[in-house]
């Protein structure tokens, strides 16, 4: 059991977030992070750190999002466009982790191995969230198997050392077993912060005008990155196989470097016209309004351990078409709360005909997708806030 001060008050004084990537750029351990600062906020002071983009970047960035994070000096790196920050070099940060009574780091890099240590030396409990499938990540960047044995040597070294490794799927634990980790994993699944505005219709009406739908019947909705890893070309397979049987649109909010070569994609198999790239919405409200108007949302990835998306379909009740057996499916029953089926691409072609034909069983499954895999951020943090209780008491 890892040797730290134990508190005999469980309630939290100081606790010291940290994510390796922040706003502009995209992520959903960005998500995740800002919403365990808000609601744990309201009872302990928190330090959410993350890198710094640059003085202008770091003041917009913070203006438009409202979350008051600490910017930690980094530098650019070249491959994926992300900052490696040097925790080390930054004396606010030292000063701060002297303070923390609780360390909890969302990603294995700088800042995670910078917790790592700073928990050891100062005796406080560290724990480290596995979010995403890095050896996959490694290998698309650098095309390089050497390259990434040594980068994924580097962030498992992280994670054995830190106190207590919590991920947010039975997929994500098995990923890290793979990987070779042996110690033991708590699952704490992910929330939305999304629920039903009270203009709802108004924003309907908006994408409606803007986009064309507005008597548009079966629009199918993607929401994430438009690279690989997503697997969408399982989703256009299917929609060229589906193409004379009814009418529908696909709508895909998000950007990606492969965005170009997907659309080409579309077009070589002459479903371009059914296919409405939009772009990335970075105004969380108006991207309700997508959730709002679409009758199925599809997410074909295999590579994601718990996308965030699905749970903020779920609350407008939603429901996701899943590759059965992926990470991201666990939280579904197929023809109950989701839809799950192989990664085949007529698999996907009729459960997509059957969900849209019959439209009394998607309104039962719409309801239950919003019973069932629906979660707020506020019940994830308190359910982390117990587990944070039981560490702080000595309780394993």
């Amino acid at each position: 059991m890892p040797v730290y001060a134990v508190q005999k008050k469980v309630k939290m004084k100081n606790i010291m977030l940290s994510v390796d990537s922040w706003y502009p750029q995209m992520g959903g351990p960005n998500v995740v992070v800002a919403n365990y600062l808000k609601y744990l906020s309201e009872n302990n002071t928190v330090t959410a750190c993350v890198p710094s983009y640059g003085k202008k970047t770091d003041e917009a960035v913070d203006k438009s999002t409202g979350v008051p994070v600490m910017h930690v000096r980094s530098v650019y790196i070249p491959i994926g466009g992300f900052r490696n920050c040097m925790p080390s070099l930054d004396s606010a940060l030292g000063k701060r982790a002297k303070q923390a009574g609780l360390f909890h780091a969302h990603s294995p890099f700088a800042l995670g191995n910078y917790f790592a240590d700073a928990a050891k030396k100062y005796g406080k409990p560290s724990i480290l969230t596995f979010h995403t499938k890095f050896k996959d990540e490694f290998m698309r960047y650098t095309h390089s198997r050497i390259c990434t044995a040594i980068m994924m040597s580097r962030i498992m070294s992280v994670i054995n050392k830190t106190d207590y490794v919590w991920t947010v799927s039975n997929g994500a634990a098995e990923t890290l077993r793979e990987y070779g980790y042996k110690g033991d994993i708590t699952i704490i699944r992910n929330g939305t912060d999304m629920t039903v505005p009270q203009d709802a219709q108004s924003l309907i009406a908006q994408v409606n005008e803007k986009y064309g739908l507005a008597d548009q019947e079966n629009v199918l909705l993607f929401v994430g990155r438009v690279v690989q890893t997503k697997n969408l070309a399982l989703v256009f397979d299917a929609l060229k196989i589906l193409k004379p049987k009814i009418d529908f649109r696909l709508v895909i909010v998000g950007d990606g470097e492969e965005l170009k070569s997907y659309r080409a994609m579309t077009e070589a198999l002459g479903i371009a016209d059914r296919v409405l790239f939009v772009g990335e919405i970075t105004d969380r409200n108006f991207l309700k309004a997508f959730y709002l108007r679409a009758d199925l949302f599809v997410f074909p990835s295999l590579f994601d351990t718990a996308s965030l998306c699905p749970i903020e379909a779920a609350a407008f009740g939603l429901p996701t078409l899943l590759v059965e057996g992926s990470a991201t499916s666990e939280t579904i029953k197929d023809g109950f709360s989701g839809y799950a089926v192989p990664a085949e691409a007529n698999a996907w072609a009729e459960k997509i005909y059957s969900a849209l034909s019959d439209r009394a069983a998607l309104s039962a499954v719409r309801e239950n997708c919003r019973k069932y895999v629906y979660r707020s951020w506020k019940d994830v943090v308190q359910e982390a806030e117990k587990k944070y209780d039981e560490i702080l008491s000595g309780r394993k």
